[in-house]
């Protein structure tokens, strides 16, 4: 997998419309929806609209969000960040190292490594069970210690 150059891609982005050539920088995004796209070993969870420009070409338009006030935003303690291969997943939870998820064991490869990270963030989340069921795979003494520091991961 080819590794993003940022300054390079911030060289070509239409400055006025903020956006990429598709058929040039394909390569270099994951389709997430059906035309939102993100970029690949990107660090920022940022977000691409397909769109036709006045040409007739199709173009990958930056879509940046307006900031939301801090009380609408929901944060989570959970974490999860790959390495420069993509081929492991270390978990976090308040920057703590928990689990790391081998692409090997679990599937996932360079193109599906951020959806991988996402559901499995988002789940932990949202999910009390799946929370239950991955300390439930610890090595006890991990357990003992992650439950001892953060005391809302003790399982039911």
């Amino acid at each position: 997998m080819e590794t993003t150059d940022f300054t390079k891609v911030a060289k070509v982005i239409d400055q006025d419309k903020k956006r990429l050539p598709y058929d040039k920088y394909k390569h270099l995004f994951t389709k997430v929806a059906f035309d939102v796209f993100q970029l690949n070993s990107s660090p920022i969870e940022s977000y691409w609209i397909l769109e036709k420009g006045e040409d007739g070409e199709e173009y990958l338009s930056a879509n940046y969000e307006k900031e939301q006030t801090e009380d609408l935003q929901v944060k989570s303690s959970w974490e999860a960040l790959s390495d420069k291969e993509s081929k492991n997943i270390t978990l976090l939870y308040r920057g703590v190292p928990i689990k790391r998820f081998a692409s090997s064991e679990y599937g996932f490869d360079n193109d599906d490594v951020n959806l991988f990270k996402n559901a499995l963030v988002n789940k932990l989340s949202v999910n009390k069970e799946f929370v239950d069921k991955l300390m439930k795979v610890l090595t006890e003494e991990k357990r003992d210690a992650l439950t001892q520091a953060f005391p809302e991961l003790a399982t039911q």
